[in-house]
């Protein structure tokens, strides 16, 4: 059964801290913590930001410091109540919101 959404999704470096601690694992602890209903991680294999500087795995133009996306996906209302403090902890990088229809399929 179909279901109303948010999908909040935030790009990053890698290495991006928020309290002294990568912000790759700060965030998803937050959301767990704020009852949010899931967060992955995904480590970019290259990428570029605002910086206008290639970040990649490649041997030869190889960077320690990869694009990271981090998706949290709930109910809108659950999204928004977060959004402000996560707007506050990212300093360098994106967020943005989009609307989704989610199907939850939980095991019996």
């Amino acid at each position: 059964m179909l279901q109303n959404g948010a999908l909040m999704r935030i790009y990053i470096a890698e290495s991006t801290k928020i309290n002294e601690k990568p912000a790759s694992r700060f965030l998803p602890e937050y959301f767990m913590k704020h009852g949010l209903t899931g967060c992955t991680v995904y480590r970019g294999m290259s990428g570029f930001g605002h910086e206008n500087k290639l970040r990649t795995v490649d041997v030869l133009q190889f960077s320690l410091d990869l694009p990271v996306i981090i998706d949290v996906i709930d109910t809108k209302e659950k999204i928004m109540a977060v959004l402000p403090e996560v707007e506050t902890m990212i300093e360098d990088g994106l967020v943005m919101v989009q609307d989704v229809q989610m199907i939850q399929k939980v095991p019996k």
